[in-house]
C-alpha cells in the first residue's frame, strides 16, 4: 500500500474513516476506541503527512490512491 511503512494500521484505518466524512465521535464509535485515541491517532497522521488539517490529510489520501490505480 502507498503508506506501508510511513502509518501504523490503525492509523491507515482512521485515516479511511476520515475520507469517508466521519467525525472523530463517529470514527471512535465504528473503531470501539474512544474520542481521544482518534484525537491521537490524527494528529499522528498530520504529523507523517506533513499536513495541516484533516482536510490536507484525505486530500493527500485520496491523491495517492488515485495515483496507485494508474
Amino acid at each position: 500500500a502507498v503508506f506501508e511503512g510511513l502509518l501504523t494500521r490503525r492509523e491507515l484505518d482512521v485515516l479511511r474513516h476520515l475520507a469517508d466524512g466521519l467525525s472523530n465521535k463517529a470514527i471512535a464509535e465504528a473503531l470501539v476506541i474512544s474520542d481521544g485515541t482518534v484525537k491521537f491517532h490524527v494528529n499522528g497522521i498530520l504529523r507523517k503527512l506533513h499536513v495541516a488539517n484533516r482536510a490536507e490529510a484525505v486530500a493527500r489520501y485520496l491523491r495517492l490512491l488515485g495515483l496507485r490505480g494508474l
